[in-house]
């Protein structure tokens, strides 16, 4: 994208692709001690969804292109995680939904373009929330992290990746 153009994170995510490259610091939104900033980014986003026409600006992304098209974001990479995991979560909510008008698989697949470099942990659990079964195990979850650490499919050495226990 060129400078100052705007776009949505769903548009984005389409049209690029994100990868965190490996100089990025681990995700540290969802972390203890991080309340306060999680909790005021979230009322924001909120208040956008709740007011019809209401734009929020996330500020700006720098990053550079990779060889596939992905963006390498030297520059809002916590932002990006934590969008990406809202529209996570909001399929895992609206698949509740009776009669969902939407294909899962397209959005996964659309979700999945979302990747990390860092540590091969963070990319091996985020390639795990972005499959169909993975998903629809946890659709009637009380306790998503909970629930998440119970299935079959989450390794336990994922506990100790900074980036997967802040997710």
């Amino acid at each position: 994208m060129n400078i100052g153009t705007k776009t949505t994170y769903w548009k984005f995510i389409q049209t690029h692709g994100i990868t965190i490259p490996v100089i990025q610091r681990d995700y540290a939104q969802g972390r203890e001690g991080k309340e306060v900033l999680r909790r005021r980014l979230l009322e924001n986003i909120k208040s956008c969804l709740d007011t019809t026409g209401k734009e929020l600006v996330l500020d700006f992304v720098y990053g550079m292109k990779d060889e596939d098209g992905h963006i390498n974001p030297l520059d809002g990479q916590q932002r990006l995680t934590t969008l990406w995991l809202l529209h996570w979560y909001l399929l895992l909510k609206t698949k509740e939904v009776k009669n969902a008008i939407y294909d899962i698989e397209s959005i996964l697949n659309i979700l999945s373009k979302f990747t990390y470099e860092t540590r091969l942990s963070s990319r091996n659990f985020c390639e795990c929330l972005c499959k169909k079964d993975n998903l629809e195990k946890l659709i009637s979850s009380k306790n998503i992290r909970k629930d998440i650490e119970n299935q079959t499919w989450f390794m336990a050495e994922w506990k100790q990746d900074p980036t997967v226990k802040a997710m």
